[in-house]
Order: C-alpha cells, then structure tokens, then sequence
C-alpha cells in the first residue's frame, strides 16, 4: 500500500502512515479537520461523522485519509472509505489556493490506486456539480442517482456517481413515479370508500334516532339511503 508519494514541491500522505507517531498523527488529523470544516455548511453532521467514522477508519482498516502537502501547508484532503462491498470517495477537498495547480489530478491518481478503481462512488453536491465538471469528463464518471433535499442538508441535493447510495430521499425516477402514482390513487380509493362507509353509517344512525324520538317521516331520509349523494347528506345532516 502506498503511504507517500512525492512529485516537484508536492507531497502526498495517507494518514494510516502516521499511527505509529501520535503527535504528528494528530496534528495532520486536526489540520486536515480544520481545512474541511467549511464543509460543514453542505454537511452539517460532518464534525460527528470526521471524528466518530472517518478517524476510526484510518486505524481499522476500512479507510484513509488522503493529505496533499505544498509548501508545507495543506493543499488537498481526501477521505476514502475502503470495504468489500464499497469504494468511495467520501470527501475530496481542495484548498481555494491551490486550485489550479493539479493537485486533484494527482491526488485521484493516488486515491485510484489505493481504491484499486477510477470510478469510486462519490457524491457532490448540486451547487459544486459544475467544477468538477472536468473530472467527470476526464474519467467517464457515471451520474447514477439523484437525492432529494435533505438527504444531508435541507438545501442541497447531491448528485451521485458510480454507484448508489441508501434509497432513503432519493428522488425517483420517472418509472418510479408513474408507479408510486398509480398505488397512491388505489390507495387513496381505498380510503375514500372507507371514510364514504363511516360517514354513511353515522348519517344513518342519526337518521334512525332522529325517526325514532321524533316519529316523523321524512322522504329525504329514504332517498339518501338510495341515492347517497352528497347534496342529501348536507340536506339531512342540517335537517336533523
């Protein structure tokens, strides 16, 4: 497994490479959180999810985490999570200052290799869709899925490549819809007639106490039970 790789001034490191070095392990740790934080506003659970999911998966086996250094700053920061049955990209961030510079291109030819894929799962969100334009492009990433907001914020939706994520809030396809369409009308049905059948006999209890205490008869009473429109429940209920 790779744990660092170093091309001109550019120096990239798996986190899992400093384990053995507590001090400089947690300080890459904390800056790498600290350079991501403004994701917070796409992820608002992500401070939860660095410190309880993604850290714990550097020391277990079933993730890394990616550190692009220039200059001996931080550059880029990608999370990567690495099972049997799941390959993904969970965060790929680079620095406003860097941009330009190829660090994603080298730091995806890095994460590909650790991944073993160059189409890992990966989601975006809608409003950052059209900058990585170029990469999608470039690696003939596939859109597969499309959430709904509040997926992982109420005010975004992620657009998701190479694979899918869990069906909850996920926008359906237009399949999806003509079926889900077609069971809400059955079902709606269903519950018309059932609320039709309490509403009639209800009526028709009150019709048969009023008859019974007032001994009047009443032609209208006969013709709802008949006709049962809806003009004739009004004219009883109103009349009783």
């Amino acid at each position: 497994m790779l744990h660092q790789y170093e091309v001109n001034n550019m120096k990239i490191y798996t986190l899992s490479s400093l384990i053995d070095n507590h001090q400089l392990f947690c300080k890459f740790a904390q800056e790498a959180y600290s350079a991501t934080n403004c994701l917070r506003q796409d992820y608002p659970k992500y401070f939860e999810w660095y410190w309880s999911k993604n850290i714990p998966r550097v020391f277990n086996g079933t993730g890394e985490i990616v550190v692009c250094i220039i200059d001996d700053n931080i550059a880029g920061i990608a999370s990567l999570k690495k099972i049997n049955t799941e390959k993904k990209i969970c965060t790929f961030f680079v620095v406003k200052e860097y941009r330009g510079q190829h660090v994603a291109t080298k730091m995806l030819e890095y994460i590909f290799e650790y991944l073993g894929t160059s189409k890992p799962l990966i989601t975006i969100t809608d409003y950052k869709v059209l900058s990585f334009v170029p990469i999608i492009k470039k690696y003939n990433w596939k859109l597969t899925q499309i959430t709904s907001k509040g997926y992982y914020n109420n005010a975004s939706c992620e657009f998701v490549y190479n694979g899918r994520l869990p069906e909850w809030f996920i926008k359906k396809t237009h399949l999806e819809i003509q079926v889900n369409s077609k069971c809400v009308f059955f079902y709606s049905l269903i519950i018309s007639r059932v609320c039709y059948n309490l509403i009639f006999s209800r009526i028709s209890f009150y019709c048969l106490v009023w008859y019974y205490f007032r001994n009047i008869f009443y032609p209208p009473f006969f013709y709802f039970t008949q006709k049962s429109n809806t003009s004739t429940f009004i004219f009883l209920f109103y009349g009783i």
